[in-house]
C-alpha cells in the first residue's frame, strides 16, 4: 500500500491494514503528546500514543526528551502506567537508559554480552520533542519535513501558545469512543449538526447564518471564528505575539493531524478546550479534553465583578464539565451510529457551506499520506 486513494476516504474507517499504514504516516506530523505542567520536576514522565506506537516523554533536568516506549533487550515496555517519576529502567531486566536513550546500566553486561554497555550500544528509537505553551509536541523522525513546530504550526503557534500558557491544568476529562478517531474529528469541524444533535444546548440558534460565520484555512490546519473579517487569523496571531489579545466570541482552532483548541466566554470568564481524539484500533478511539481559564486578562468593570467572577469560578468549572459530558455523548452517539454503517459508504459525501472544513481536513490528509509524509504537498 503506497497511496491512500482520495476516492475511497471511507475505507480507513473500517480497514485496519490503512489504519496501520495511515498511523504510521501521521507519526511523522507534529502530535500532541501531553502537557509540560505534568512534567513539571526532575524524572517526570508521562505516556502517551504516537503513530499508533505507545511513546514516553521525560523530564531530565531542564529538557524533556522522548523515546518509543519498547525497551532495546526484549522490547518490554518501560512505562506501564500513564505517569510517574524515577529513571527509565526496565522492569524485566532492570536495563537502565540515560537521557540520550542510551542503555547505560546493563546488569552483569560483560558476563552476559562480553562487552562493556557503552560498547553495546543498545538505544531506544528517539521520537523529537518541541514545546508551544503547556504543550508537548512529538514526531518520530524520517518523514522528511524539516519543519520546526512553530513553521509547522503557522499562524497558529502563537495562538496556542498564548491560549496555554499556564502553570496548571486538570487532569483531562476523558470520553470512549466506538468509532474511527476520523469521525470523532469530523463531527468537531461540523456547524451543520448543531441544531438536530444537541437540541438543548444549542437550540434553533444552532443553525448559523453564513454572514456570521468565519473560516480559516493554514497551512494543513484550520479555524472558525463566530464573526470576523478576512485579516482576522493573522490579527489574532500578531496581537497573541505581542500580548495584546483579549478573547473576542466563539474561536476555535483544527491542528493537524487530531488536535482542536477553542476558547469560549461563561459567566464572564474566558475558558480554553484544548480537545485530542487519540486513536485506538480502527474502530475505537480515545477522546481527552482538558478545560481551564484562559491565561488573558480579564475586562474586570470595577472590584465587585471581580469578586463575583472570583465567587463563580468553581462552580462555573463544574458546570463546563457538565456541558462538555452532554456534548461529548451526543457527538459520540452519532460517529458510533456513522461506523455502523461506514462499510456501505460510496463515493464522495455531500458536504454543505458549514461542513467546509471536513474537505479541508481530508484533502490535508490525503496529501500527508500521499507525498511521504513531508506536509509540504498540502493543499491551500
Amino acid at each position: 500500500m503506497t497511496h491512500h486513494d482520495p476516492r475511497a476516504w471511507a475505507r480507513s474507517l473500517t480497514d485496519p491494514a490503512l489504519f496501520t499504514y495511515e498511523q504510521a504516516r501521521l507519526g511523522t506530523a507534529w502530535t500532541l503528546l501531553g502537557l509540560t505542567t505534568d512534567v513539571g520536576s526532575d524524572g517526570d514522565w508521562i505516556r502517551a500514543t504516537l503513530g499508533g506506537r505507545s511513546v514516553f516523554v521525560q523530564r531530565f533536568g531542564d529538557t524533556l526528551h522522548a523515546f518509543e516506549n519498547v525497551c532495546a533487550h526484549r522490547f518490554y515496555p518501560l512505562r506501564t502506567e500513564d505517569r510517574g517519576n524515577g529513571p527509565v529502567r526496565c522492569g524485566f531486566h532492570h536495563w537502565q537508559y540515560n537521557k540520550e536513550g542510551l542503555a547505560a546500566g546493563i546488569p552483569k553486561c560483560a558476563e552476559m554480552f562480553g562487552v562493556t554497555p557503552r560498547e553495546l550500544n543498545a538505544r531506544l528509537a528517539p521520537v523529537q520533542v518541541a514545546t508551544c505553551g503547556a504543550l508537548i509536541f512529538g514526531r518520530f523522525p524520517g518523514g522528511g519535513s524539516a519543519q520546526s513546530l512553530e513553521e509547522y504550526l503557522g499562524a497558529g503557534y502563537p495562538i496556542l501558545k498564548a491560549m496555554t500558557s499556564v502553570d496548571r491544568v486538570p487532569k483531562p476529562m476523558r470520553l470512549p469512543l466506538a468509532a474511527n478517531w476520523k469521525l470523532g474529528y469530523h463531527i468537531a469541524l461540523d456547524d451543520y449538526h448543531l441544531v438536530a444533535v444537541h437540541p438543548d444546548t444549542f437550540g434553533k440558534g444552532g443553525y448559523l447564518g453564513s454572514d456570521v460565520v468565519s473560516y480559516y484555512r493554514f497551512g494543513p490546519h484550520s479555524a472558525y471564528f463566530y464573526g470576523g473579517d478576512a485579516d482576522a487569523l493573522e490579527e489574532m496571531a500578531a496581537a497573541c505575539t505581542d500580548g495584546t489579545y483579549r478573547p473576542s466570541g466563539f474561536r476555535t482552532f483544527q491542528f493537524f493531524p487530531n488536535l482542536l483548541a477553542l476558547h469560549l466566554d461563561a459567566a464572564r470568564t474566558s475558558y480554553v478546550l484544548i480537545q485530542q481524539l487519540v486513536p485506538v484500533a480502527v474502530d475505537r478511539t480515545e477522546m481527552r479534553t482538558w478545560c481551564f481559564a484562559a491565561p488573558f486578562p480579564a475586562n474586570d468593570h470595577g472590584p465587585i465583578e471581580h469578586i463575583l467572577r472570583r465567587l463563580a469560578a468553581p462552580w462555573v468549572r463544574i458546570g463546563m464539565r457538565i456541558y462538555m459530558r452532554k456534548i461529548g455523548r451526543e457527538d459520540n452517539a452519532v460517529c458510533e451510529r456513522l461506523q455502523t454503517v461506514a462499510a456501505q459508504a460510496r463515493g464522495l459525501p455531500r458536504l454543505a457551506r458549514h461542513e467546509e472544513r471536513i474537505a479541508w481536513f481530508e484533502e490535508s490528509y490525503d496529501a500527508w499520506l500521499g507525498a511521504g509524509a513531508t506536509g509540504d504537498a498540502t493543499p491551500g
